[in-house]
């Protein structure tokens, strides 16, 4: 089966980013679409409409970077507003029918744990492949 469409959010961190040499390994731009997202906080009890908007608006030149770094692919990119970036991430997963979901999971503690946003999505997104990537970046080394 070709993969069609990636899923692909970040959130900032280099360790997010380090995920595109993944998909560019996997994929094929003459055969894919990369959706990228980012998940901004958007509790209006807690937001205000223009910090969310504010944070919506910073969020543009990091999906425009990672983009950048795909630019052989036909990519789209989307600012997610919700309280819970796993949730919010597969409902998106569902409207765009992606074929997989790529991210590095992000280990926090002593026990080093894959971090909530991978866990829900490896337990909830069950209608696609989720592929987690360790966060160590010699495994990405060309």
């Amino acid at each position: 089966m070709a993969i069609k469409k990636v899923l692909l959010p970040i959130d900032g961190s280099q360790r997010s980013k380090r995920t595109v040499r993944m998909v560019k390994r996997v994929c094929r731009p003459d055969e894919c679409e990369i959706y990228i997202v980012k998940v901004i906080g958007a509790q209006l009890y807690i937001n205000s409409m223009e910090e969310i908007k504010l944070r919506a608006e910073q969020a543009a030149p990091e999906l425009e970077e990672v983009a950048n770094m795909l630019d052989e692919f036909t990519v789209h990119t989307q600012v997610l507003l919700g309280s819970a970036p796993g949730v919010e991430i597969v409902e998106y997963a569902k409207e765009i029918d992606a074929d997989v979901i790529f991210l590095t999971r992000s280990t926090r503690g002593p026990i080093r744990k894959m971090g909530s946003v991978a866990t829900y999505l490896v337990k909830n997104a069950t209608f696609l492949d989720v592929f987690v990537m360790r966060e160590d970046p010699e495994t990405l080394e060309e």
